[in-house]
């Protein structure tokens, strides 16, 4: 006998998924075409993508700790910081005490991480191009914004934008409750004095 919801065959009777309208799955092939391209244009250059988002990321601020590039690149802390070990050892950034913080080191980068870096920008900027060129120009700036929206950090228990409206409903609901009950407690002590003049 054939398990619930499963025909003689093994096969279920739920509706498919459908791929081509799936966000994660889009991202997913995207990221994989813009990833593909960036990494044939770095080659040359000598370095990945991932540590040329790196050395992106101190570029545009000497001197910073490796938290501010974990949140900058999105790479996990651990990862991050096996990356800048063997980048340190490559002569590509150094490390030194902060000055805002004794227990961090800032990063920053070196003559060799400056010039792979300038060797490998027109590269990254111009697979980046190519992929823009895929879309109308009057499009390419809103693609921009919301693919910085989906990966702006999101505060926890972040209401939508109908989540205030929704609770600002239930504040009026629980005001109007309370209402009734305060003027029953008016009657009762209007009541009260009337018996003790009574």
């Amino acid at each position: 006998m054939a398990a619930d919801g499963q025909d003689e065959r093994g096969e279920g009777n739920s509706m498919p998924f459908a791929l081509e309208v799936s966000p994660s799955h889009l991202l997913h092939r995207a990221q994989q075409m813009a990833a593909n391209r960036s990494a044939a244009a770095l080659r040359d250059a000598g370095i990945t993508l991932r540590q040329f988002s790196v050395l992106a990321a101190i570029a545009g601020q000497e001197g910073a700790s490796q938290s501010s590039l974990v949140e900058t690149t999105g790479i996990d802390r651990s990862t991050l910081a096996d990356m800048v070990s063997r980048m340190e050892k490559a002569g590509l950034i150094a490390r030194i005490q902060s000055q805002s913080d004794a227990r961090a080191k800032a990063v920053s980068l070196t003559k060799s991480g400056r010039e792979a870096l300038d060797t490998a920008a027109p590269a990254v900027q111009a697979a980046d191009q190519m992929l823009l060129d895929a879309l109308p120009k009057n499009r390419r700036g809103p693609f921009i914004d919301l693919l910085s929206t989906l990966i702006a950090p999101k505060p926890a228990g972040k209401a939508t934008d109908e989540g205030p409206k929704k609770k600002e409903k239930t504040k009026e609901k629980s005001s109007k409750k309370d209402k009734p009950k305060n003027k029953t407690k008016a009657k009762k002590k209007g009541a009260k004095k009337k018996k003790e003049k009574a």
